[in-house]
């Protein structure tokens, strides 16, 4: 019998799966989350897989029915709304904090997550643009020294990132992207915190119009 310890393991390697397995986007919003293939593929028993499936709905990644179980919560564009005006209060505390916090090893992070972003810059939109984007606005919230910001935002991009699908997203918004970050960099760097925060802001406006933008494409071709 498993100990309480090896138990939570378990539950904590299946969240950690199923969560990859969401942002891969191997399982899209909408669709059934499967006991028996979940436990095939991971080589474990049903509790602990339902102990995780149980965790991502506690947390709004997951919806179930009776008879139907588990499967990934679609976003909607008020949702999606709601999400990205609490992430546009958050960043921009964050670029204030970050900019009287931050130590110059911070920035050496900042500038390398800048790299990445804009090196990796495929034909469409793919999980990993959303990643490597959203390690440079965690990094933001890091410099804050503020475990509780940080904690927030990265639940905020999460429930984008997971729950949203890229299908009709328009690619043109990857490049200016890159542009806005570069700015904010040497804004920041420069301790201009009413720019910096300005910037913060329209940078976050601008990918919620271009992710609502794609939201409702996708409601209208669902709706034909």
């Amino acid at each position: 019998m498993k100990n309480d310890k090896e138990n939570k393991t378990l539950i904590e390697d299946a969240y950690r799966k199923i969560k990859q397995m969401i942002f891969q986007q191997k399982v899209i919003p909408g669709q059934r989350l499967v006991y028996s293939d979940l436990c095939k593929l991971f080589n474990m028993s049903r509790t602990p897989i339902i102990n995780a499936l149980t965790r991502l709905e506690q947390e709004g990644f997951l919806v179930s029915e009776a008879f139907r179980g588990f499967q990934v919560k679609p976003i909607d564009l008020q949702e999606l709304w709601d999400l990205f005006g609490v992430r546009e209060a958050l960043e921009s505390y964050a670029v204030e904090k970050a900019i009287e916090r931050a130590e110059p090893k911070d920035i050496e992070i900042l500038e390398e997550k800048l790299r990445n972003h804009q090196h990796y810059m495929p034909d469409s939109y793919t999980p990993k643009k959303f990643m490597v984007d959203a390690e440079f606005h965690i990094q933001i919230a890091a410099m804050t020294k503020n475990k509780a910001l940080e904690k927030m935002l990265r639940t905020n991009l999460e429930h984008v990132n997971l729950r949203f699908r890229l299908d009709n997203c328009d690619s043109s918004r990857m490049p200016v992207a890159v542009e806005e970050h570069h700015e904010l960099v040497e804004r920041m760097k420069k301790k201009d915190v009413l720019k910096s925060v300005e910037i913060i802001r329209m940078h976050v406006r601008s990918g919620r119009d271009t992710c609502l933008n794609c939201l409702s494409m996708e409601e209208e071709t669902i709706g034909l």
